[in-house]
C-alpha cells in the first residue's frame, strides 16, 4: 500500500470549489496525479490537526480581514499564506512576501515603503515598495515579530488608514491590500517584555490561525515522506523501508515538514539501492538532536564528551522524552522561570512552553525566583 500524493491528502485545494471540483477526501489507500499536476499550493495530510488548520484557514481567506498565522518554524506558514490568498476574492492579483528578518534593518523601510528621488545616498530613481507592489492583492509579512519597533508605527497606519508614504516624500498613497502576518514567536510575549507594539499586535490579530508541529501530527508523516521522495526521486523506483518509516514517525523533528523534507532528500542522494533503510542512513536523525543540545550550556555538546552519562547532561542514546524535558528545564533556569522568555529562547509559542510544563510536571514559576 503506498501513500497517496500530496495534493489528494489535502482538505483544502484552493481554486477547487470555484472551478466546481469536489474536493478530493483524506485516505490512505488512494493516488491520484502527482504534485507536479496540482494547482496552486496545499498542504498534506490527514491528521485531525492539520484538517482543523486547513478548515479555519478556508474560512479566513473568504474575509478581507487581516491574518496572523502564529506557528513554529518549518510547518508551512507561508504554504497557508499562499492557500488563503488563492482561496480568497484577490486570487489572480499579486501575493508578494517580504521576509522581516532577511532584510537588513537600514533597507527595510525602503524596502516596504519605497523611497523618493534622492531620499539618501543612492537613490538615484524613485521606487515603490513592496506594500505598493502588492496592490489589490495579498502581502504576506514573514517573521512580522522580527520588524524594529521604529518601523511599527507606520505599519500600524497602513493597516488602519490603508495608505502610505514613500521614504522622503510627503504625499500619501491610497493602497488596496490585505495583509496576513506570520511569526514562529509568541507576539503577546513579545509585547509584555516590551519588544512589540501592542496596538499593532492587536491590529493584526483580527484572526489568528495556527498550524501543528509535525511531532503533533506524526500520522502525517508517511504521506509527506513518500511526496518528498516522489519530489527527489522521480523515476529511481526507490522505496521507504518500513524500518524507516518508523524511524522517522520516532524522530520528534523540531525543524518540522523542513527538516522532514531535507532528511529525505539526503537520503535520496545516499541510498545506491532500491530501498531507503535506517542503517544507510547514519546520523539521519542525531542531527537535530545535538543542535538543540547547544541551546543548553554545558549539557550541550559539551556534555558528548564527558564519560558516562549523567543526568541533566544530553548523551548519545537519550530518549527525546528526557532530551526535551532537560533542554526545557535549563532554559527555565536560565530565565529565572520566564515562560515568555523561555518560549523566545527555544523558538516555539508560549502555549507550548506551558504544556510542556505540565506534561512533564515542572516546578511552579515561584521555584525559578522571579517570573
Amino acid at each position: 500500500m503506498r501513500a497517496m500524493a500530496f495534493g489528494e491528502a489535502a482538505l483544502w485545494r484552493p481554486g477547487a470549489e470555484s472551478a466546481g471540483q469536489s474536493l478530493p477526501r483524506p485516505s490512505l489507500a488512494g493516488h491520484s496525479s502527482t504534485v507536479r499536476a496540482l494547482p496552486g499550493p496545499s498542504l498534506a495530510g490527514q491528521s485531525a490537526a492539520l484538517l482543523r488548520a486547513v478548515a479555519s484557514g478556508r474560512q479566513a481567506a473568504a474575509s478581507e480581514v487581516d491574518i496572523l498565522i502564529e506557528a513554529e518554524s518549518g510547518t508551512g506558514k507561508e504554504v497557508l499564506a499562499r492557500m488563503i490568498h488563492q482561496g480568497s476574492s484577490r486570487r489572480g492579483r499579486p501575493f508578494v512576501a517580504v521576509n522581516c528578518s532577511a532584510v537588513p534593518e537600514a533597507l527595510l523601510e525602503s524596502e516596504l515603503f519605497g523611497h523618493a528621488k534622492g531620499a539618501y545616498t543612492g537613490a538615484n530613481a524613485a521606487q515603490a515598495g513592496q506594500i505598493e507592489s502588492a496592490q489589490g492583492g495579498t502581502l504576506l509579512l514573514d517573521e512580522i515579530g522580527e520588524m524594529p519597533l521604529h518601523l511599527q508605527p507606520k505599519l500600524l497606519r497602513v493597516l488602519q488608514e490603508r495608505e502610505l508614504r514613500r521614504l522622503g516624500e510627503n504625499r500619501n498613497i491610497q493602497v488596496d491590500i490585505r495583509v496576513v502576518a506570520t511569526t514562529n514567536r509568541s507576539l503577546a510575549g513579545m509585547v509584555r517584555e516590551g519588544l512589540f507594539r501592542a496596538d499593532l499586535y492587536y491590529r493584526l490579530n483580527v484572526i489568528a490561525l495556527t498550524l501543528p508541529p509535525l511531532r503533533e501530527r506524526r500520522e502525517d508523516i508517511p504521506l509527506l515522506a513518500e511526496h518528498f521522495l516522489e519530489r527527489y526521486a522521480p523515476g529511481r523506483g526507490l522505496r521507504l523501508a518500513g524500518e524507516f518509516l518508523e524511524r522517522l514517525c520516532e524522530h520528534s523533528w523540531p525543524g518540522n515538514v523542513r527538516e522532514l523534507e531535507n532528511s529525505i532528500r539526503r537520503a535520496v542522494a545516499l541510498s545506491p539501492g532500491e530501498e531507503i533503510t535506517a542503517e544507510l542512513q547514519p546520523g539521519l536523525f542525531e542531527a537535530a538532536s545535538l543542535a538543540k543540545g547547544e541551546a543548553g550550556g554545558s549539557g550541550g555538546i559539551e556534555g558528548l564528551h564527558s564519560g558516562a552519562p549523567h543526568p541533566g547532561v544530553l548523551h548519545p542514546g537519550m530518549k527525546i522524552h528526557d532530551m526535551e524535558r532537560t533542554l526545557l528545564e535549563k532554559t527555565l533556569a536560565a530565565t529565572g522561570g520566564n515562560r515568555s522568555r523561555a518560549a523566545v529562547l527555544l523558538g516555539i509559542s508560549l502555549r507550548t512552553v506551558r504544556n510542556k510544563i505540565r506534561e512533564y510536571g515542572l516546578p511552579p514559576r515561584g521555584a525559578y525566583g522571579a517570573d
